[in-house]
């Protein structure tokens, strides 16, 4: 069986994140919907481990058991925090999304830089992360763009694409790679079984 590669998740996750966020940009309450929805995602793990733990013998519970519960009932506690208390976290979202934009954005900068020789990378490759950065820092610093949400979710919806675009670029230059090196040993391996 194949392993599923923790990148290609972390691009298909992102993808449809960005898909989402353009489509419901409009919608009134976007980030109150999206804090609702992430304190799901903290609620609903903890919930079922701290099950979990409760229903599982009390002589079939190890040390570790115990040591996770904390992290579950603090799980708990926040999930349900956002999702009691949405509106108070509109600010910290809309200022994780510009982090986001611009932690995201200076990874594939980086990455591109140091591989450029490697991967035969083109200039025109540091035009999405460059954008990326860009968006990240304006949505941070820009009054007025902050105040905005609507479009401070939908340029977030358009750089988490343009970040799957360039993982898409810098995926095809490497697998360009592997197979020159791959048609290199090929031909070096006959030329060796000829003589």
């Amino acid at each position: 069986m194949k392993k599923v590669s923790i990148n290609l998740l972390t691009n298909v996750i992102l993808l449809l994140a960005g898909i989402i966020l353009i489509i419901f940009h409009s919608v009134p309450n976007v980030l109150i919907w999206g804090s609702r929805i992430i304190g799901a995602m903290f609620l609903l793990p903890a919930v079922a481990y701290l099950i979990m733990v409760a229903v599982r013998h009390a002589d079939a519970r190890t040390s570790a058991d115990y040591l996770g519960v904390l992290p579950a009932v603090g799980g708990l506690c926040f999930g349900l925090v956002m999702m009691i208390k949405p509106d108070k976290f509109d600010e910290i979202l809309q200022l994780l999304m510009g982090v986001l934009l611009v932690v995201l954005g200076l990874f594939h900068v980086v990455y591109l830089l140091l591989s450029r020789s490697s991967l035969d990378i083109k200039g025109w490759y540091h035009v999405c992360p460059l954008i990326v950065v860009l968006c990240g820092i304006l949505s941070l610093t820009v009054p007025s763009l902050r105040e905005n949400v609507s479009t401070v979710v939908l340029i977030t919806g358009i750089c988490l694409l343009l970040f799957n675009f360039t993982s898409l670029q810098e995926y095809l230059a490497e697998r360009r790679v592997r197979r020159n090196t791959t048609t290199a040993v090929e031909q070096i391996q006959h030329t060796d079984d000829v003589i």
